[in-house]
């Protein structure tokens, strides 16, 4: 066979690979990733000086009520995203619209009934989602023990609102990002982080306590609404004048059918993996106790984020490589990402687990402010498991296939394993549940599923 062909294919994937790793929009991402790492630590740091224990917990249980939106938006995010994403070479945003083009007004009527129809969705969310959450908040924190008094009561009424407005407006940010405008999105979502850590340290130092997640919450929110307002509606005016035109477009018929699996996956995941402060609050009662494993968890998710954003930055140049027909070079390249980013991941637990051994002896207010250091490393077992579970994801993403539908009932076993040690044993309980199902259950389960795939 002659070599000339295989040359000027590796030529051609190596220009991809090469634009993919440049694209600035996955440079804006990166960027918000590696912020969040380096303003994580200080902030650790600042709420350790200037927070009670009894005010680091609320601190992290209003942050709790404030994820739960997870579940009234039920996947639809990233169905928008996909659903956008198929309509973006007719629209071409970028270029002022061809009105008279029919694949143009057919592509509009279609997006347009799909803006519509998710605006409804996601407003009547908004609205249920900040009830339910301000309720089941007042609830868990009307029956803490506190050491000293917090005032939580005005907080945890304006800090739901402006969250209940951002659910509002996450369907026109999904679409704007579908539809071709990611750098403009994650170029707010990077000044999003910046400015919230900026706000968060600020109130901080100023002494006003957990009012900074009330002000870090509406700084996020101002941007989302700039950028509905100023970048969102210049795009989505001539789109809705299609509305209520022949769309051959059903969110019955066409968006539901494709949401569900993401919204069980997606559900479930929060379930089991971003509850562990609210299951503390819920059931042991005791604010000091979900401060330190809130404070712990923060430390945590910076190190997933650090080792997974190589995994981010690689996941759209092995989707190339697999849609040019290279599975072995995008195989080779994702082992190599595996193998890298979890020996990341292993090294900063450890180094974490050093820290909260030694800090105390550094600095007598970080006493008894992160869990213990045998927890930190259960945790990080735990994160582990979780990781490489991420990596088999992204790889079956990459070749356009749905969720492993046995990842369902890997992660009922899970989540509620680790709701009833939590229950039972409080912290420990949850971390060696959280620990023992995912090496023992999700992951062997979903490894399984993953080689069966790689063998089609």
């Amino acid at each position: 066979m002659s070599p000339v062909p295989s040359l000027k294919m590796n030529r051609r994937l190596a220009a991809l690979a090469k634009r993919f790793q440049l694209d600035r929009s996955l440079l804006w991402v990166l960027a918000a990733r590696i912020w969040q790492v380096v303003s994580g630590p200080l902030t650790i740091c600042l709420i350790g000086i200037y927070l009670s224990l009894d005010e680091q917990g609320v601190y992290y249980g209003i942050f709790s009520f404030l994820t739960i939106q997870a579940f009234f938006e039920l996947g639809l995010l990233s169905v928008l995203i996909t659903f956008a994403g198929h309509e973006a070479a007719s629209l071409n945003v970028h270029s002022p619209p061809a009105l008279e083009d029919e694949a143009w007004q057919r592509a509009a009527m279609r997006m347009a009934e799909l803006l519509r129809a998710s605006r409804r969705w996601f407003a009547a969310a908004g609205v249920v989602y900040g009830g339910v959450a301000l309720l089941m908040g007042w609830n868990v924190l009307s029956d803490l023990e506190f050491t000293n008094p917090v005032a939580w009561h005005w907080p945890l009424v304006l800090v739901l609102p402006c969250a209940a407005l951002t659910v509002v407006w996450s369907p026109d940010v999904a679409i704007l990002e579908g539809i071709g405008l990611r750098e403009t999105v994650y170029r707010i979502r990077l000044l999003q982080a910046f400015s919230g850590s900026l706000v968060v340290w600020g109130c901080l130092t100023m002494g006003l306590g957990i009012w900074s997640v009330v002000a870090a919450t509406a700084t996020q929110t101002l941007w989302t609404g700039y950028l509905v307002a100023v970048h969102g509606r210049p795009v989505f005016k001539p789109i809705l004048a299609q509305v209520g035109q022949s769309a051959e477009f059903s969110w019955r018929k066409d968006v539901v059918p494709f949401q569900w699996k993401v919204a069980v996956n997606g559900v479930l995941y929060y379930v089991t993996t971003q509850c562990f402060v609210l299951i503390i609050l819920w059931f042991s009662k005791d604010s000091a106790e979900a401060g330190r494993l809130g404070m712990t968890l923060t430390a945590t998710a910076a190190i997933q984020m650090l080792a997974m954003a190589w995994v981010q930055a690689k996941y759209p140049v092995a989707a190339s490589l697999h849609g040019a027909g290279e599975r072995e070079q995008a195989g080779t390249m994702w082992r190599q990402i595996a193998i890298s980013s979890s020996a990341l991941l292993v090294l900063a637990f450890v180094a974490l687990t050093l820290l909260v051994m030694l800090l105390p002896w550094l600095d007598s207010r970080f006493e008894n402010r992160f869990v213990s250091p045998e927890i930190v490393a259960m945790l990080g077992l735990g994160c582990l498991a979780n990781h490489l579970s991420a990596i088999q994801s992204f790889y079956i993403l990459s070749r356009r296939f749905p969720p492993l539908m046995i990842m369902i009932p890997a992660m009922i076993i899970s989540a509620s394993s680790i709701w009833l040690a939590g229950y039972f044993y409080s912290t420990w309980g949850i971390a060696c549940a959280y620990a023992a199902s995912f090496w023992l259950v999700l992951l062997p389960l979903q490894t399984w599923g993953y080689l069966k795939l790689r063998k089609r």
